[in-house]
């Protein structure tokens, strides 16, 4: 329960930065590197109890990989949905920081592209630096992950908003910037992406 509380705290704060982000609370030059900060903090905060996951997928590669049992996949999984949708509820109460948010109708091909890629890229990296024996407990496995995120919201938020998370897409549904269809087909590319990264870490890492 602990550790599916501290999921929730991050996962809540995380999408409710993307969503004040989004919505205009800021510079748009500078969200991606609010939101950088948020899950670069949230990492370092919750990492030694939950692991510090933040996103569905990442859980999922996580059961793949051995390190958590089916049950507290499902705990976590549900904490940090829920923790995405509180946080569009939240935001849509607050005005004066957000604006509300037009239905973003992607390039879907593009849209499925970038989503995969950059969520396999994520998996892999949380799976190179926080889960290998090699440099196991390392100080800096937070700073690379968010880094990850920062890169792709630079790069690709304009093709598919950058989400890479399912708790972020549940935010945006929330808030009316996606449809359903939408994120259900974000959803897949975002899970084949994580088992690609499960696959290509088990190729790399034979002894793991």
């Amino acid at each position: 329960m602990k550790n599916a509380t501290i999921e929730f705290i991050g996962a809540f704060f995380l999408t409710f930065v993307v969503a004040i982000a989004v919505g205009g609370g800021i510079a748009a030059n500078l969200a991606p590197f609010a939101v950088f900060a948020v899950l670069t903090a949230c990492i370092y905060a919750g990492g030694h109890h939950s692991g510090g996951a933040y996103n569905p997928v990442v859980v999922v590669m996580a059961w793949f990989r051995g390190k958590i049992s089916a049950a507290t996949m499902l705990g976590y999984w549900v904490a940090q949905m829920a923790g995405g949708i509180a946080a569009g509820l939240l935001a849509q109460t607050m005005p004066s920081l957000t604006m509300p948010l037009a239905a973003f109708v992607p390039d879907t091909r593009s849209a499925m592209i970038v989503e995969f890629l950059f969520t396999s890229l994520l998996c892999f990296v949380v799976l190179q630096v926080a889960t290998t024996e090699k440099i196991k407990e390392n100080p800096f496995y937070g700073v690379p992950i968010a880094m990850v995120a920062l890169a792709g919201a630079l790069s690709v938020g304009t093709v598919s908003s950058a989400v890479f998370n399912p708790a972020v897409g549940a935010m945006l549904v929330t808030v009316g910037h996606f449809a359903l269809p939408t994120y259900f087909l974000y959803c897949g590319a975002q899970l084949a992406g994580a088992i690609l990264a499960s696959v290509l870490f088990k190729f790399t890492n034979a002894g793991e």
